[in-house]
């Protein structure tokens, strides 16, 4: 089988689960974190200028890129052997693309807060500290791993883009999702030996390591804290100009 073809599992039981085809932050990393903030900056700019009726489309496209790349993934790997069950679609990303279609089918705050709130930093987490760092550059996978986490980064810049500003009184709905899609990923990982949102950790991702290091039996705890951290850094820039903007109006008046 060529190369192209080859899954994580594979490559790790070819070289062993040290082996590493890039270098984080190396080459072929640098380029893929500036393709990305290429499309997001020119998606951004270009989406404003579009309609209603163009941005919905814009978007409706996306969403089925973004199911082709997920079903390129499932597809490949059964027809090559290699399909396991840490490829359905319960990590954190893979729940997105439903919700990508969920707004995509019907626009709503809910959708795109949870897209802000859970899809942006996940991916864009992903991308800056890749799980995937074993397989070749021309590699099915490789490809995959990028370019869907590329897309998922840049649906939610668009629905900024579009006029959406985040509300943090919808965060208890956010956290709703992300409770149920834990239940879930828990509930696999018992049954399919599987690991899911990460749950039993990752040693081998540098960010989730270092939770792992630091909190040791306590990692779920230090993966919750992490989030509440990231919405903070995420919510504060919209409170404070939630909060400018009265004053301004107000001094105006």
């Amino acid at each position: 089988m060529s190369p192209f073809w080859y899954t994580i599992d594979t490559v790790h039981k070819l070289y062993g689960n040290s082996y590493q085809s890039f270098a984080l932050f190396g080459p072929v990393h640098r380029f893929w974190l500036g393709l990305c903030l290429v499309l997001c900056v020119a998606g951004f700019l270009l989406f404003r200028r579009l309609g209603e009726r163009g941005r919905r489309r814009v978007l409706l496209v996306l969403t089925v890129l973004l199911l082709a790349d997920e079903l390129l993934k499932d597809v490949s790997s059964l027809a090559t052997g290699q399909f396991v069950w840490a490829f359905l679609p319960f990590h954190l990303c893979s729940i997105n693309l439903f919700i990508c279609v969920w707004y995509a089918i019907r626009p709503n705050r809910i959708a795109a807060e949870v897209l802000y709130a859970l899809c942006l930093p996940g991916a864009l987490a992903a991308l800056l500290f890749p799980s995937w760092q074993a397989l070749p550059i021309w590699n099915v996978m490789h490809l995959h791993s990028f370019t869907v986490h590329i897309m998922l980064v840049l649906f939610p810049v668009l629905l900024l883009a579009g006029g959406f500003r985040p509300n943090p009184q919808r965060l208890p709905a956010v956290f709703g999702v992300l409770v149920l899609d834990t239940i879930a990923a828990a509930l696999c990982n018992h049954f399919l030996g599987t690991n899911f949102m990460f749950l039993r950790g990752e040693p081998d991702n540098p960010a989730l390591g270092a939770i792992q290091s630091f909190f040791g039996p306590a990692y779920i705890l230090g993966l919750l804290l992490l989030v509440f951290a990231i919405w903070v850094v995420l919510y504060t820039p919209w409170v404070v100009a939630g909060a400018v903007r009265p004053t301004k109006h107000h001094l105006a008046v």
